[in-house]
């Protein structure tokens, strides 16, 4: 499996700028998923995409946040937060991991590198 190592100078840079531990970074490859794998959603999510655009001048025309990740989960009712009291569980059913298309390092890289969204 490729590790870090073989992710680009310019990628490792990107996910250090978003945050992403050393020790995180030795363990990805190309085919890292920014969701499933990695677990980012919502605002940390919106963050790593806004990076992209501010930081690395990608144009993300065309790029469908809610295809890829879900926003935060929103718990605001006080019958969502008695559920997720008594089932911790709840918050991650309300995400599912399956529904949302997988959004790679490697797909990241290639928009790093053309400056545009495919």
């Amino acid at each position: 499996m490729p590790m870090a190592s073989e992710l680009s100078t310019e990628l490792r840079g990107y996910l250090k700028h978003c945050g992403l531990s050393e020790g995180k970074i030795a363990q990805c490859s190309g085919s890292t998923r920014m969701y499933h794998d990695l677990g980012l959603y919502g605002d940390i999510a919106e963050a790593y995409v806004e990076a992209l655009a501010e930081r690395y001048h990608v144009d993300l025309g065309g790029f469908e946040f809610e295809k890829f990740f879900p926003h935060e989960f929103a718990g605001k009712s006080a019958l969502a937060l008695a559920l997720l009291w008594i089932l911790p569980f709840a918050g991650r059913a309300a995400r599912q991991r399956t529904e949302y298309l997988p959004l790679t390092l490697e797909r990241i890289d290639r928009a790093m590198q053309s400056k545009r969204w495919d």
